[in-house]
């Protein structure tokens, strides 16, 4: 036994009457089931995207420093722009790869592409959106918190975003 492991081969067969689909494409039929899966988790990161956001957007309005709201800095009324902006595009990508999915189009692009920008930018939102509430944005009195540590799964499961960028790159390059 190395590194905690032991190593296991099994030989087994399987009724042709059992099989699930045609024998030796799993592999094919799991990644066809991740690219479908990557749309419902860019609409999850969305979610936490817009519920951080607009949990947070009150208390800005509330939220005084040198005698003003902090919503009234025009720094601050540009960072809430960007990321409303941020979080509309995000669901137009997801939109888009579940539009092109039911239509029984090729969505395996825009599926990797809308997992991709909702699940970093959930990352980004739900960071802004702490720094926004200053140290009460990472009290359990605020969801903010949650929020954060529920998005840094996205980046992983379904596919690493790393593996979101080859799937892109693959098809930019008609690498398939």
């Amino acid at each position: 036994m190395e590194d905690g492991y032991v190593p296991l081969a099994l030989t087994l067969s399987v009724p042709a009457k059992n099989l699930l689909g045609k024998e030796g494409e799993g592999y094919k039929y799991a990644i066809s089931m991740l690219n479908e899966g990557r749309i419902g988790i860019a609409a999850q990161m969305i979610g936490i995207c817009q519920g951080t956001f607009d949990k947070t957007i009150p208390y800005t309005k509330e939220r005084k420093q040198f005698g003003q709201r902090i919503f009234d800095f025009q720094g601050m009324q540009h960072q809430i722009a960007s990321l409303a902006t941020e979080i509309e595009a995000a669901r137009l990508l997801t939109y888009n790869a579940a539009r092109l999915r039911d239509a029984k189009l090729p969505f395996v692009k825009e599926a990797a592409m809308a997992k991709l920008y909702a699940s970093e930018l959930a990352g980004k939102v739900t960071s802004k959106c702490i720094d926004f509430m200053g140290g009460l944005g990472f009290s359990c009195e605020y969801p903010q918190e949650k929020f954060f540590r529920d998005c840094k799964v996205g980046t992983i499961y379904e596919g690493t975003s790393n593996m979101q960028l080859n799937t892109i790159a693959k098809d930019c390059y008609n690498l398939k």
